[in-house]
Protein backbone atom coordinates (compact mmCIF):
# COMPACT_ATOMS: atom_id res chain seq x y z
CA UNK A 1 0.00 0.00 0.00
CA UNK A 2 1.53 2.90 -1.18
CA UNK A 3 0.48 5.81 1.39
CA UNK A 4 2.04 8.85 -1.20
CA UNK A 5 -1.88 9.78 -2.21
CA UNK A 6 -1.27 13.73 -2.53
CA UNK A 7 1.32 12.72 -5.52
CA UNK A 8 -1.65 12.84 -7.88
CA UNK A 9 -3.82 16.06 -7.85
CA UNK A 10 -7.09 14.61 -8.11
CA UNK A 11 -6.22 12.43 -5.12
CA UNK A 12 -5.34 15.86 -3.13
CA UNK A 13 -7.98 16.88 -4.45
CA UNK A 14 -10.36 14.25 -2.41
CA UNK A 15 -8.20 15.32 0.52
CA UNK A 16 -8.90 18.63 0.42
CA UNK A 17 -12.41 17.83 -0.06
CA UNK A 18 -12.49 16.04 3.61
CA UNK A 19 -10.15 18.27 5.42
CA UNK A 20 -13.08 21.57 4.01
CA UNK A 21 -15.96 19.30 5.09
CA UNK A 22 -14.11 19.07 8.88
CA UNK A 23 -13.09 22.71 8.83
CA UNK A 24 -16.77 23.82 8.19
CA UNK A 25 -17.89 21.18 10.80
CA UNK A 26 -15.72 23.09 13.16
CA UNK A 27 -15.86 26.21 12.53
CA UNK A 28 -19.69 26.92 10.52
CA UNK A 29 -19.48 30.87 10.84
CA UNK A 30 -16.44 30.92 8.39
CA UNK A 31 -18.32 27.92 6.32
CA UNK A 32 -18.46 30.08 3.15
CA UNK A 33 -15.15 31.23 3.46
CA UNK A 34 -13.66 28.15 3.30
CA UNK A 35 -15.55 27.00 0.47
CA UNK A 36 -14.70 29.87 -1.67
CA UNK A 37 -10.69 29.28 -0.22
CA UNK A 38 -11.15 25.79 -0.80
CA UNK A 39 -13.05 26.20 -4.63
CA UNK A 40 -10.02 28.48 -5.74
CA UNK A 41 -7.27 26.07 -4.56
CA UNK A 42 -9.32 22.60 -6.18
CA UNK A 43 -9.64 24.65 -9.40
CA UNK A 44 -5.65 25.07 -9.35
CA UNK A 45 -5.62 20.80 -8.89
CA UNK A 46 -7.74 20.22 -11.74
CA UNK A 47 -5.60 22.64 -13.87
CA UNK A 48 -2.49 20.47 -12.24
CA UNK A 49 -4.04 17.58 -13.00
CA UNK A 50 -4.88 18.73 -16.89
CA UNK A 51 -1.29 19.09 -17.01
CA UNK A 52 -0.35 15.94 -16.11
CA UNK A 53 -2.99 14.22 -18.61
CA UNK A 54 -2.28 16.17 -21.30
CA UNK A 55 1.59 15.44 -20.89
CA UNK A 56 1.48 11.85 -19.81
CA UNK A 57 -2.28 10.51 -21.11
CA UNK A 58 -3.20 9.01 -23.87
CA UNK A 59 -2.48 11.89 -25.84
CA UNK A 60 0.23 12.73 -24.19
CA UNK A 61 3.87 13.53 -26.09
CA UNK A 62 6.08 11.58 -24.05
CA UNK A 63 8.08 8.67 -26.30
CA UNK A 64 9.05 6.73 -23.11
CA UNK A 65 6.76 5.65 -19.94
CA UNK A 66 8.80 4.00 -17.87
CA UNK A 67 10.50 6.14 -14.58
CA UNK A 68 13.30 4.91 -13.08
CA UNK A 69 13.60 6.10 -9.53
CA UNK A 70 14.93 5.23 -6.02
CA UNK A 71 11.82 5.63 -3.99
CA UNK A 72 8.41 4.02 -4.64
CA UNK A 73 6.21 6.74 -3.61
CA UNK A 74 4.34 7.24 -7.45
CA UNK A 75 1.54 4.23 -7.46
CA UNK A 76 -0.82 6.97 -7.73
CA UNK A 77 0.76 8.72 -10.40
CA UNK A 78 1.47 5.44 -11.90
CA UNK A 79 -1.97 4.65 -12.05
CA UNK A 80 -3.32 7.99 -12.91
CA UNK A 81 -1.47 8.98 -15.73
CA UNK A 82 0.06 5.50 -17.08
CA UNK A 83 3.86 5.92 -16.45
CA UNK A 84 5.90 3.10 -15.15
CA UNK A 85 7.71 3.49 -12.02
CA UNK A 86 11.16 0.52 -11.61
CA UNK A 87 12.84 1.78 -8.05
CA UNK A 88 15.11 0.75 -5.82
CA UNK A 89 13.55 0.62 -2.76
CA UNK A 90 10.24 -0.27 -1.86
CA UNK A 91 7.60 2.24 -0.07
CA UNK A 92 10.62 2.83 2.60
CA UNK A 93 13.14 5.01 1.06
CA UNK A 94 15.69 4.04 4.36
CA UNK A 95 15.67 0.64 3.86
CA UNK A 96 18.45 -1.12 2.40
CA UNK A 97 18.18 -2.50 -1.52
CA UNK A 98 18.93 -5.79 -2.14
CA UNK A 99 21.99 -6.63 -4.90
CA UNK A 100 18.67 -8.25 -7.12
CA UNK A 101 17.41 -4.80 -6.58
CA UNK A 102 19.98 -3.05 -7.86
CA UNK A 103 20.62 -5.00 -10.95
CA UNK A 104 16.93 -5.02 -11.90
CA UNK A 105 16.91 -1.13 -12.31
CA UNK A 106 20.23 -1.20 -14.33
CA UNK A 107 19.37 -3.66 -16.50
CA UNK A 108 16.23 -1.55 -17.07
CA UNK A 109 17.94 1.28 -17.47
CA UNK A 110 20.09 0.08 -19.92
CA UNK A 111 17.12 -1.70 -21.68
CA UNK A 112 14.70 1.17 -22.60
CA UNK A 113 17.58 3.34 -22.55
CA UNK A 114 16.68 5.66 -19.78
CA UNK A 115 19.08 8.57 -18.95
CA UNK A 116 17.93 10.00 -15.73
CA UNK A 117 17.98 8.69 -12.11
CA UNK A 118 15.06 10.22 -9.84
CA UNK A 119 15.86 10.77 -6.35
CA UNK A 120 13.91 13.02 -3.53
CA UNK A 121 15.02 16.36 -2.41
CA UNK A 122 16.72 14.66 0.59
CA UNK A 123 18.42 11.86 -0.53
CA UNK A 124 21.92 12.20 -0.53
CA UNK A 125 23.17 11.60 -4.10
CA UNK A 126 26.39 9.25 -3.11
CA UNK A 127 23.66 6.93 -1.73
CA UNK A 128 22.79 5.99 -5.61
CA UNK A 129 26.32 6.35 -6.77
CA UNK A 130 26.76 2.97 -7.76
CA UNK A 131 23.88 3.03 -9.89
CA UNK A 132 25.48 5.71 -11.83
CA UNK A 133 28.38 3.90 -11.84
CA UNK A 134 26.97 0.60 -13.42
CA UNK A 135 25.04 2.58 -16.24
CA UNK A 136 28.55 4.46 -17.57
CA UNK A 137 28.49 2.88 -21.35
CA UNK A 138 29.41 4.81 -24.64
CA UNK A 139 25.57 6.10 -24.88
CA UNK A 140 25.86 7.78 -20.96
CA UNK A 141 29.51 8.00 -20.74
CA UNK A 142 28.62 9.89 -17.06
CA UNK A 143 26.25 7.48 -16.78
CA UNK A 144 22.31 7.84 -15.97
CA UNK A 145 21.39 11.52 -14.65
CA UNK A 146 20.31 12.70 -11.28
CA UNK A 147 17.73 14.64 -11.10
CA UNK A 148 14.86 15.21 -8.10
CA UNK A 149 11.29 14.01 -7.98
CA UNK A 150 9.47 15.89 -5.10
CA UNK A 151 7.42 13.28 -2.36
CA UNK A 152 6.61 16.07 0.22
CA UNK A 153 7.38 14.35 2.82
CA UNK A 154 9.46 16.69 4.60
CA UNK A 155 9.35 20.48 4.21
CA UNK A 156 10.67 21.36 0.99
CA UNK A 157 14.61 23.25 1.15
CA UNK A 158 12.97 26.40 -0.50
CA UNK A 159 10.21 28.00 1.44
CA UNK A 160 8.75 29.75 -1.91
CA UNK A 161 7.78 26.24 -2.66
CA UNK A 162 4.12 24.84 -2.21
CA UNK A 163 2.36 21.71 -3.35
CA UNK A 164 1.63 23.24 -6.69
CA UNK A 165 4.96 24.51 -7.49
CA UNK A 166 6.64 21.57 -6.23
CA UNK A 167 4.20 19.54 -8.62
CA UNK A 168 5.17 22.17 -11.36
CA UNK A 169 8.70 20.83 -10.80
CA UNK A 170 7.93 16.89 -10.67
CA UNK A 171 6.01 17.81 -14.13
CA UNK A 172 9.18 19.60 -15.65
CA UNK A 173 11.89 16.90 -14.14
CA UNK A 174 9.66 13.67 -15.53
CA UNK A 175 8.92 15.37 -18.99
CA UNK A 176 12.57 15.24 -19.44
CA UNK A 177 12.85 11.66 -18.30
CA UNK A 178 10.34 10.67 -20.70
CA UNK A 179 11.35 12.68 -23.72
CA UNK A 180 8.21 14.81 -23.51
Amino acid sequence: FDPHSWLAPLSFKAQVNLVLEEMKQAFPDLADTFQTNADAYMANLDALHMKYANTFGENGTCTKNTVVSNHNAYSYMSQRYGMEFVTVHGLDPEGEPSAADILEVVEQITEDGITIFYIEEYTDESAVASIVEQTKSSDLPNGVEIQILYTMELQPKDDSDDYISLMEKNLDALKSGLSC
